[in-house]
């Protein structure tokens, strides 16, 4: 089900609102890792993921391989060393916040996007479409994987 979001040019409603409010440290030993809590808003439905950087990384690689129009987004570079230094982590959170909403920018105003606004002008999107767009923002995809994160 698909619900209006408004006119694309109003600017009034976001159709997809985005962001990374904290991470947080799990597993223990060598298996520690921080996981960024994505937070994800389409029309009235809200959602949270918690992703690795790496998973990140996959998705950004994924979608540009698919969407040309992508090539020339920035994805924030990893760290060889440092990767779980506070500060690091803190700027990585925003700058990785920063990505994700000019990732949608660009996708919302594509052409080829799957998350266009239709021939009026109006957005109708919903939790399925991000999920079909990306499996990222699906809730337990990656559960069962290496990474293991919810």
């Amino acid at each position: 089900m698909s619900r209006a979001a408004g006119k694309a040019s109003d600017g009034v409603k976001e159709p997809i609102k985005i962001s990374i409010p904290r991470y947080v440290l799990r597993g223990q030993g060598k298996d520690e890792h921080f996981e960024f809590e994505v937070k994800i808003t389409v029309m009235d439905d809200t959602w949270t993921v918690f992703r690795r950087y790496s998973r990140f990384r996959e998705m950004h690689k994924s979608l540009k391989s698919k969407y040309p129009e992508l090539a020339n987004l920035v994805f924030p570079p990893k760290k060889l060393f440092g990767n779980r230094d506070k500060r690091m982590v803190s700027e990585r959170r925003s700058h990785l916040e920063t990505y994700l909403r000019k990732l949608f920018q660009v996708m919302l105003n594509s052409s080829g996007s799957p998350l266009r606004a239709d021939e009026d002008g109006v957005y109708r999107l919903s939790k399925f479409d991000i999920c079909e767009f990306s499996p990222f923002f699906k809730k337990g995809v990656f559960e069962s994987s290496s990474h293991g994160t919810s």
